[in-house]
């Protein structure tokens, strides 16, 4: 498992709209990494979704770190936000420079990753891997998918059960 895992806006979000922080609270402590571009993207919708301001508590509690992005990382990204989202494109660039993963349900952006040789799990990569881990029960996992689906996720599976 990598040191560090950098969450798209997207990914992070199946988590914090479905009301399941403590999925990453549980299995990303003090190796979860957001940057400013992604919480910049977040928290734009504050507003409109407030369960979003989870991400806060995320940083707080020092679950998550939030990073800027080095000299060397902004120039990566800066040859990648030509195709990809400014949170897609930084948690890249990142991860590039700091051997971590990328989490991240982005087609584009997980071809781009595929590229560069960095490694990259999405939602349900985490939804799985939880359960292998027995931090969720699979009947929790089917459940958090539900709720995920129903604010907006388009899964690519029906059920956890189909690919544990």
């Amino acid at each position: 498992m990598p040191d560090k895992w950098v969450f798209d806006t997207v990914a992070l979000s199946n988590f914090l709209l479905s009301d399941s922080l403590h999925i990453l609270e549980k299995r990303y402590r003090k190796q979860g990494v957001i940057t400013w571009e992604t919480y910049d993207e977040v928290s734009s919708g504050f507003a409109e979704y407030p369960k979003l301001k989870g991400i806060d508590r995320l940083i707080d509690q020092k679950t998550f770190h939030l990073v800027s992005l080095s000299r060397d990382e902004h120039k990566i990204f800066l040859e990648l936000i030509g195709f990809l989202g400014k949170g897609e494109a930084s948690c890249i660039a990142f991860a590039k420079k700091n051997n971590a993963a990328v989490v991240t349900d982005d087609r584009t952006a997980r071809r781009q990753c595929s590229q560069m040789e960095i490694r990259v799990t999405g939602t349900i990569g985490i939804l799985k891997a939880s359960i292998l881990d027995k931090i969720i029960s699979l009947s929790e996992a089917d459940e958090t998918l539900k709720r995920m689906t129903t604010v907006g996720f388009y899964s690519p599976v029906r059920s956890i059960t189909d690919i544990v």
